[in-house]
């Protein structure tokens, strides 16, 4: 279809680095892209979503994409049956937390943590790797974003991975604790307690 294939051409040409392309040339299809995440087409939702995880490179473009109001639906589609759609919703999620704290914080308010929880036991290693990415930037924020990620009850998977999986996996998973150490006395005696650290 038309869709498919302007969907296809615009994940290509956000896709370059060097040059990157032209935020006054992209930033007018967000609106169109908006529109597209609930597309009953997978194909389009595949290309949509790869487009949406390109374009968040740097704190005004995170601002423009979170201004969008794509972040809850993108959320949804963390547990969409398909890990073709799972795994750039989730790129595309881990790009925006990478903004400052206040950026991450709308990413825990559309409801990511749960669905951070249930990837960490995704057969995928990648989707497991970038959940873990994801988790260690919201524990790099502020000490309530740490709590919120222990209230999710997202350490123990963590530790799990530390113990299991890929070498790359595990590194992410490391970060992801090691920041949340950084939250104050009361994070670090939990994770002492869960033996993420040894007393």
């Amino acid at each position: 279809s038309v869709l498919r294939t302007a969907t296809w051409t615009l994940s290509n040409f956000c896709r370059g680095k060097s040059p990157q392309p032209n935020w006054e040339l992209i930033s007018p299809s967000l609106p169109v892209l908006t529109k597209l995440l609930y597309s009953f087409d997978d194909e389009i939702l595949i290309n949509v979503c790869w487009t949406l995880s390109f374009l968040p490179d740097g704190k005004n473009r995170i601002q423009a994409v979170i201004e969008s109001s794509i972040c809850r639906h993108l959320v949804e589609l963390l547990m969409h049956n398909s890990t073709l759609i799972q795994t750039p919703a989730l790129q595309s999620i881990g790009n925006i937390a990478t903004g400052n704290s206040l950026q991450t914080q709308v990413v825990i308010a559309s409801g990511t943590l749960p669905a951070l929880l249930s990837l960490l036991s995704s057969p995928k290693d990648g989707i497991r790797r970038v959940a873990c990415r994801t988790i260690s930037n919201i524990t790099a924020g502020f000490p309530s974003q740490i709590q919120a990620v222990i209230d999710a009850n997202i350490i123990p998977p963590l530790m799990n991975i530390l113990q299991n999986a890929d070498f790359k996996t595990r590194k992410e998973a490391c970060w992801a604790i090691s920041s949340a150490t950084y939250g104050g006395p009361s994070h670090i005696q939990y994770l002492v307690r869960l033996g993420c650290i040894k007393p």
